[in-house]
Formats: structure tokens, C-alpha cells, sequence
């Protein structure tokens, strides 16, 4: 467990290593992990994307977390807290999000480790208030939205997605410090 900041249950949450790019372009190239996204990512891009994570978590104490099932030791994908900047009306903020590769569906993971990051953020880094943002198709990240006990608060359009019909019309739901209850 030393390399890992913390755990949940069944998770171990870690700061990314270069080792994780592969595993992380895998995830970010399956076609039903990416469904509701413009488009795969490229290796490339997820390099990027790991880099940030890196630089974001030296400065902030959180990112996107790297995480492994505590059990087999594998890479499952990423769940944490990012800071997002694009221009809305709730921005800038911190928010939760997670992407996992689809094995490590449909067992409770993404919820788990969302209420873990949410623990952390709230209890260890003093956020006051998290959001979240999905597409209105994604109700599979929505309801995990709604598990967290985050609250709907806004519908909009993701200025990232302008003109992608399927995915520019989102929601934001938020979560503050006081209404967050860990177990």
C-alpha cells in the first residue's frame, strides 16, 4: 500500500507513472469506454494528459488518480478530482470525474472510488464544493452523480462540444463540504 496516497475498500489511488501510459491509451481507445466522447485519444494525447495529471497533483495534492484493484494489482483507469477551466458560468471550479476500463464495470468501482476522492477532497485539500459535468445521454455517470448525493443544479452547453448535437447539451451537479457525508 505505500504507493498509494490512499485507498478505498477495493481501490488504491496513486499518482501517475510514465508505466501507465499504455494502459491508460488502451482504455482511452476502447470505442464503448469513449461513447460519449467527440473521439478516441490518441497515445500521444494521453501522454499529455498523464503529464498534466503529474504537474496538477505536484502543485495541487489531486488530480485524476491513477487507480489499481487493491486484489489483482491492475490498472482499472482513473477517478479524481481535476481543476476545469473552459468557459461556463460554475467555471473556474474542481471537479470528480472517472474513466475505467470497461472490465471494471458494473462492479461498484466508480461509485466507491468517487466517494473516496470526495472524502479526500472535502477532509485532507479543504475543498468546500465539487461539481460534475455529463452529457444528458451518459445516465450511467449521472446516476453515479446521484449515489454521491451530489445535486442537480444546471443544464448547459459544453463549450468543448460545440456543435456535436449528441454531446453538447450536459448537466452540472455539485456537491458542498457540508451536505457530503463519509462512511
Amino acid at each position: 500500500m505505500s504507493n498509494y496516497l490512499f485507498t478505498s475498500q477495493r481501490l488504491g489511488f496513486r499518482n501517475w507513472n510514465d508505466s501507465d501510459i499504455e494502459n491508460m491509451a488502451a482504455v482511452n481507445n476502447d470505442p464503448d469506454v469513449m461513447e460519449f466522447f467527440p473521439a478516441l485519444v490518441t497515445r500521444d494525447q494521453t501522454a499529455d494528459f498523464i503529464t498534466r495529471m503529474q504537474t496538477m497533483f505536484a502543485e495541487k495534492k489531486y488530480c485524476y488518480f491513477a487507480v489499481d484493484e487493491l486484489a489483482s494489482g491492475n490498472f482499472c483507469g482513473f477517478i479524481g478530482l481535476c481543476d476545469q477551466n473552459y468557459e461556463a458560468s460554475f467555471t473556474p471550479c474542481t471537479d470528480i470525474g472517472w474513466r475505467l476500463d470497461k472490465k471494471y464495470w458494473n462492479k461498484g468501482y466508480a461509485t466507491e472510488g468517487a466517494k473516496r476522492c470526495l472524502d479526500y477532497g472535502f477532509r485532507d485539500i479543504q475543498l468546500s464544493n465539487i461539481k460534475a459535468t455529463s452529457t444528458l445521454i451518459n445516465v450511467k455517470s449521472i446516476r453515479i452523480m446521484q449515489k454521491l448525493g451530489m445535486k442537480q443544479q444546471l443544464f448547459f452547453n459544453h463549450p468543448r462540444l460545440k456543435g456535436n448535437t449528441r454531446l453538447e447539451p450536459c448537466v452540472l451537479y455539485e456537491i458542498g463540504s457540508h451536505e457530503f457525508i463519509s462512511e
